[in-house]
This record gives C-alpha cells, sequence and structure tokens, in this order.
C-alpha cells in the first residue's frame, strides 16, 4: 500500500468563506475524480501557487504519476518541500518515504527517518510505522531499544493495521519473558479485521494450530481465504495445501491447485514446488512434464531444495526437459547442498555414470549457480511499504510433499516413473 500517493482533501470547513478558491478546489476534486487530471493539476497548481499547502501536496502526487503532463519529479519535489516548509504532515510523509525508496530522489534513509520524525511528531500513524520500519530495518540506528515498540504501539492506538500486526510479531517473537498470547491475539484480530491480509492469513494460522484460541480448522479456512483473496501468497500456498489434504475443507486437489498456481505465480516457492508436484502425479491438473519442469525450476531457482533434486530427476529421464546428465547432476549437487538426502544419493548415483570432463562442468555449473546466489542475497532489496511480514515457521513449517529419488539401479531411470518418498507431513 502506498499510501504517500493517495490524494488528500482538505478538511471540513477550510477555506469556509474564500468562496473562490472553494470553488477552485471543488473544481479540481471533481475533474480528479472524473479523471480529468488536466484540468485538476491547472486548478490545484493555481491553487498551490497561492500558498494553499494541500494543493501544493495534490500538485506533486499527480506530477509525481504523471497524471495531466508528463511526469516531473524535481517540480513534484519542490512542491512537496514549500507543502512541508508550511508543516502539512503528509507532505512531510511522502518526502520520507521517496528518500527511503529511492522514488523520484537518491536513496537516502538519514533524509527518510528525518522527514518520518517531523510526520510522526506531528501524529502521522504512517510516518510512526515506516519510521519503525527502518530501524528494525537497521537502515537507521535508533536512539534506544524501545524506540521501536513505542513507535509502532503509537501507530497501533491510532488504528494502523500494519502497526499493529507488527506490534503482535513483535510481541510474539520477544525472547523476554512469557508472551501474552492474549494481547497478540487481540492485536491480530484488530489488524484482520481491518482487512489487513497478513493478520487475516495470521488468524487461520492461529485457529488452524490453536494458539491462544481453541482448533478450528473451519475458522482457518475463513480466515486463510479472505487473505487470499487479497493476493497474500503466504495465505493462498496455506489454502491450496488445506484443499490439497483436506484438513478444514473437503479434500479438493483442484481448488488446490487453483490456489497454490496463484501463489507460485507471485514466486512462493514451496508453491512453486508442490504446483510442480502436483503436475508431475496429474493431481488437480492434467498431467504434463513440461508444467512440472516449469515449476520445479522456478522453484529451484529460489533455493527450494526438493524442487532442486526433482528437476535433477527430470533431467535424467528427459521428461518435460531435453535428457541432460550434467544438468541433473548440477541440480542434485545444490539440493545436496541444501541438506537434501535423496539429492545427495542422486548426485553420487550420477556422479558414477559421468565422465571427467561432465563431471567438471556440472561442478563448475553448480558453483556459478551458487554463487550468483550469494551475490543476489547480498543485493539490497526494496523496502516494503506498509508491509512487514515474518516467516510463519513453527506454525505450519512443513508440506505435504514428496521428493523424488534415483533408484540405486541405472537402467532405472530410462522410461519408468521415479520413486516418490514421503517428505513431511501436514500440519
Amino acid at each position: 500500500m502506498h499510501a504517500a500517493r493517495v490524494l488528500k482533501y482538505p478538511a471540513i470547513g477550510l477555506l469556509l468563506f474564500a468562496c473562490a478558491a472553494r470553488c477552485d478546489w471543488r473544481q479540481a476534486e471533481q475533474a480528479y475524480r472524473q479523471g480529468d487530471y488536466v484540468t485538476a493539476l491547472q486548478a490545484w497548481r493555481e491553487l498551490a501557487a497561492a500558498g494553499d499547502s494541500a494543493a501544493q501536496y495534490n500538485t506533486a502526487i499527480l506530477l509525481l504519476h504523471g497524471r495531466g503532463q508528463p511526469p516531473d519529479p524535481p517540480a513534484a519535489i519542490d512542491w512537496l518541500q514549500r507543502a512541508a516548509a508550511q508543516g502539512d504532515t503528509d507532505a512531510r510523509f511522502c518526502l520520507g518515504y521517496l528518500n527511503a525508496e529511492g522514488e523520484a530522489v537518491p536513496r537516502n534513509a538519514d533524509r527518510a527517518a528525518e522527514w518520518y520524525r517531523q510526520a510522526a511528531t506531528a501524529g502521522h500513524a504512517g510516518a510512526k510505522f515506516n519510521l519503525a520500519l527502518l530501524y528494525l530495518q537497521g537502515r537507521v540506528a535508533a536512539d534506544n531499544d524501545t524506540e521501536v515498540v513505542r513507535l509502532l504501539k503509537a501507530a497501533s492506538d491510532q488504528g494502523l493495521a500494519a502497526a499493529q500486526y507488527l506490534l503482535a510479531e513483535h510481541y510474539e517473537q520477544d525472547p523476554a519473558g512469557a508472551k501474552d498470547i492474549g494481547r497478540i491475539n487481540r492485536l491480530y484480530r484488530k489488524a484482520a479485521a481491518q482487512q489487513y491480509a497478513p493478520a487475516q492469513r495470521k488468524m487461520g494460522l492461529m485457529s488452524l494450530n490453536g494458539t491462544g484460541m481453541s482448533v478450528d480448522a473451519g475458522m482457518a479456512v475463513s480466515w486463510l481465504t479472505r487473505a487470499a483473496q487479497q493476493d497474500d501468497a503466504d495465505a493462498q500456498y496455506y489454502l491450496g495445501m488445506l484443499y490439497r489434504t483436506g484438513r478444514g475443507v473437503g479434500q479438493d486437489p483442484v481448488q488446490a491447485a487453483h490456489w497454490l498456481e496463484k501463489a507460485a505465480g507471485q514466486g512462493h516457492a514451496r508453491a512453486q514446488y508442490n504446483l510442480g508436484l502436483m503436475y508431475k502425479e496429474g493431481t488437480g491438473v492434467d498431467q504434463d512434464y513440461r508444467e512440472a519442469a516449469r515449476w520445479y525450476r522456478a522453484a529451484a531457482e529460489r533455493g527450494e531444495p526438493r524442487a532442486q533434486n526433482n528437476l535433477g530427476n527430470l533431467y535424467v529421464t528427459g521428461r518435460g526437459v531435453p535428457q541432460d546428465y550434467v544438468l541433473a547432476h548440477k541440480w542434485f549437487n545444490l539440493a545436496g547442498a541444501n541438506g537434501n538426502e535423496n539429492g545427495i544419493r542422486n548426485r553420487d548415483i550420477l556422479a558414477g555414470q559421468l565422465s571427467d570432463a561432465q563431471l567438471t562442468e556440472a561442478q563448475r555449473l553448480a558453483r556459478a549457480w551458487h554463487d550468483s546466489q550469494a551475490a543476489w542475497q547480498a543485493t539490497p532489496a526494496n523496502d516494503a511499504q506498509y508491509s512487514a511480514d515474518g516467516d510463519d515457521t513453527g506454525i505450519w513449517d512443513k508440506d505435504i510433499t514428496r521428493t523424488d529419488a534415483l533408484s540405486t539401479r541405472f537402467s532405472r531411470w530410462f522410461g519408468q516413473d521415479d520413486a516418490a518418498a514421503q517428505d513431511g507431513g501436514g500440519h
């Protein structure tokens, strides 16, 4: 959610007696709502030039997004700074956001924090939350250890769902003392009631596992469905797995594939792996080894060891991909390096069938992949606005999945399905 990109309107009663200005404002607002950005920009720019800080803010937003004219970031920043100089809290928040994200200005966490502090001091809940995120991400040093909690609590008390969620997560993960499950649940529930998808997902998982409440698989499905319908990838994954296992709902492979594919399309590695498995088996979808290979590869590239092993198997058998023992060894090697026992076994079996040159090339490919991933992980990621999801590991961290194991007999690599071993139970 990009709160900084939402237009602001004057409070009721503002410029009540300034008829010309008020009419101009109404004209701008009406034009904006009708999609006539040229007229809206012209009207707001005139008000902005006259010193109206709200109009300066709105003019900046239109210029940032190229509505009414081509984008003009420098002019937008100028209008935001003018509004901020007049004490406009939203303008200060917006400048903080742009500096934090490196949009329209160079990325600068210290400058972002300063703008956020000014807006937070004036009571802006989003600024309090985003400032807390900068501290949590280590991009800016907090004054003391309690500053993050103070900011999150203040934003939470103002009703900001993202802050309620992150504060609950902080309390849940705090190693000091006994956890107040009641307080944690109340915060998650408040955020979920505001349609905040991560909190809805959390409520679903807590209902599923009976964390601070009675186990209620039906309620878990209800919460997860709400979050999944908002495109929360984790919720889509968990919901897909519930349909796959029949927990809380009737077992439905088609629905399982539907939700897993939505999560997989958003880059969820475990969903990609499970979807690949379903295409390989023909469960809930038509059997399609090419699709299996596509989804295994997507998960494998994200470091999912079971997908790496299973992709290696497809290269051995030539199902869905050209038969290629060198690439098979590469993926087995990577799976094994990630702790997958079948990957280790399969790598060692296949190594005995490769020439020295093939083995050297396979090892080179594995090292190159590993090095590229290390470089990628070292690159600073874009910080999520109003999003601070923690991993739900420990709540439901295992999949109903299987990892293919190669036979120890080389003759069985051709023309037969890979044997499958159960890899973890559902929670």
